[in-house]
């Protein structure tokens, strides 16, 4: 595939997409319209719950991520149980970013509609390091696979009503970590948030 050639899971060009969600927000719109956000509560694991994004908020807080979320089990019919643990919200939880791991579009897609209304935007975890996120093949494990990276940004650029962003590790080739972020950001993401250590540095 060459630059100038569209990956087969664009179904859409921008032009439609933004016909498609004329009101959702892109880039710098979505940025200030969180209130150009200085404070930001990264996800953590066991830590970005409510009660913490409420405390953290009581600190000066102006924008919180909860915590990484499996997609396929949020989204489960059968998983509703994970979903209630999971995610909780209230009306002083804003802004809030929901973050997801994630390696099927689909799954992905079920999970981020399950939110809507609720969160100012959907994060897709490309940076997890740990071995659970190895045997699952989500997070930093799909920074090899930019195809699939890119179509679960697509994914949702195309079919969501809110904006995806995405959270990155780097390489150790700063121009290989260029490239990937602007592969992410030109399959819909609208914030790239880099952390920025190797996979290997847990």
């Amino acid at each position: 595939m060459t630059q100038t050639e569209k990956p087969s899971h664009f179904t859409l060009t921008e032009d439609e997409v933004k016909a498609k969600f004329p009101t959702r927000l892109r880039g710098y719109d979505l940025f200030r319209a969180m209130g150009s956000p200085k404070h930001i509560v990264a996800p953590m694991v066991d830590q970005s719950e409510l009660a913490w994004r409420m405390l953290s908020r009581r600190y000066n807080a102006d924008l919180c991520y909860t915590p990484m979320f499996h997609a396929k089990m949020f989204s489960d019919p059968k998983s509703s149980k994970y979903r209630d643990e999971q995610w909780q919200t209230n009306e002083t939880d804003k802004p809030v970013i929901v973050q997801f791991c994630a390696n099927e579009p689909d799954a992905l897609l079920a999970a981020a509609k399950l939110v809507v209304g609720e969160a100012d935007a959907v994060d897709l975890n490309l940076g997890c390091p740990q071995h659970i996120a190895k045997r699952g093949h989500y997070g930093s494990f799909l920074m090899e696979d930019w195809d699939l990276v890119s179509s679960l940004i697509r994914k949702l650029h195309e079919n969501l009503e809110i904006p995806v962003t995405a959270k990155i590790r780097v390489f150790p080739e700063v121009e290989k970590t260029v490239a990937y972020a602007k592969m992410a950001e030109a399959a819909g993401a609208q914030i790239i948030c880099v952390h920025g250590r190797l996979r290997e540095q847990k």
